[in-house]
């Protein structure tokens, strides 16, 4: 069986959550089925037969603006001919796209439908994709998904979210978990070096890691910080996707007299310096409105952190009984949360221990080896 793994979203700079899930899917598919091939616009490491569109990479440097829309273009017209020329079984696409009339035997994976959520159940993140985008995926997707053969879901939450969006059945969608990169995310006993070149202290801060956009509900985060009577810090640290919502925070917490002692933005964090972040906090806190899996939330656990999440879509699922659960919606219980973690160290220590063991559950080589069963099944079915 010869499966083609298109991961055209990768960046080799500042990779995205989903774009590691490209990456890494690829990478140990490649380690089961070594007639497997990875279409990219750069080089991927640890996947001998990668095929790389110049022709792609060059419109991705000239036109980043529009690399999203290049890229779907690509998927419809110029990826066919890869596809006839290489002559794969499966077709496996790692990110929420598709071909509208794909050659093969499809795959597609969805990682959140948050976007469709914002008009309704979270009208304050409205404006947070282009709405040529949003309306793009909401009239592409359905016939992107009726044409595949089967579809993968990172969470029972995501699955849910497509039947009860698309009207699909629940059989042709299959759950198959993100992982994390145990060679980075794990205990590690020398951070100091690190936390000095950020100024900070171990213990001393609470810290969220995610991209900057509205559904992330760092507003709140703030603001429940700002009630603790403590000298800790809140670090967040993230890729700025949304300036405006950006001013915003930083607007709050100058108003909530948080001076740099007290509160701090870091933006994109190198892969290699992550980890200690993870390891130095008190806690880390991802009290988002919506998301698809949480990947963070493992990281931080594979890390030895306690975790604080919010209790609703995929959180509660990722984090099991391994995490304090809030209600994103509550400032009040954000912050009950954040002041348990300072006041009940022996809580914490329990809640530190209970998500090492969580975090072992979602590995990467589980993953690929339920994905390749999948193709297996389509491509003999």
């Amino acid at each position: 069986m010869k499966i083609m793994l298109n991961i055209t979203c990768f960046q080799s700079d500042k990779p995205t959550g989903i774009e590691r899930f490209a990456l890494y899917i690829a990478k140990e598919i490649c380690k089961i089925n070594s007639s497997s091939m990875v279409v990219s616009s750069a080089e991927i490491v640890d996947a001998p037969n990668t095929i790389i569109s110049g022709l792609l990479a060059f419109s991705k440097l000239v036109f980043n603006k529009y690399e999203y829309l290049i890229r779907v273009m690509w998927d419809q017209t110029w990826l066919r001919y890869v596809v006839a020329k290489y002559k794969p079984d499966i077709l496996f696409f790692p990110i929420q796209d598709g071909m509208f009339f794909p050659p093969v035997k499809q795959i597609v994976t969805i990682h959140d439908l948050h976007y469709l959520h914002f008009n309704k159940s979270l009208p304050e993140c409205r404006n947070e994709i282009n709405p040529f985008r949003k309306s793009f995926y909401q009239h592409k997707m359905p016939h992107i998904l009726e044409r595949s053969a089967a579809i993968v879901a990172v969470s029972e939450s995501t699955k849910r979210d497509i039947v009860a969006s698309f009207g699909i059945d629940s059989n042709k969608i299959h759950v198959i978990y993100n992982g994390y990169d145990e060679d980075r995310f794990r205990i590690i006993e020398n951070i100091q070096p690190i936390l000095d070149h950020y100024g900070l202290q171990q213990g001393r801060y609470f810290l969220f890691v995610g991209s900057i956009l509205r559904h992330k509900n760092i507003i709140r985060l703030v603001q429940a910080f700002a009630i603790l009577d403590s000298t800790h810090c809140l670090i967040v640290a993230g890729a700025n996707k949304d300036n405006d919502y950006l001013k915003e925070i930083l607007s709050y917490a100058h108003g909530l007299e948080l001076s740099n002692d007290r509160f701090r933005y870091l933006e994109y964090i190198p892969d290699e310096d992550i980890s200690s972040l993870y390891n130095g906090a008190a806690a880390f806190v991802l009290p988002s409105l919506h998301e698809g899996f949480g990947v963070p939330i493992i990281e931080a656990m594979a890390c030895g952190t306690p975790v604080i999440t919010s209790n609703c879509s995929a959180m509660p699922e990722i984090a099991g009984d391994a995490a304090l659960l809030v209600d994103p919606y509550s400032v009040e219980s954000i912050a009950a949360a954040l002041r348990q973690i300072l006041d009940n160290p022996g809580y914490a220590d329990a809640v530190r221990e209970a998500g090492l063991k969580r975090a072992l559950l979602f590995r990467w080589s589980c993953s690929a080896k339920k994905l390749y069963d999948l193709c297996k099944k389509v491509s003999e079915s």
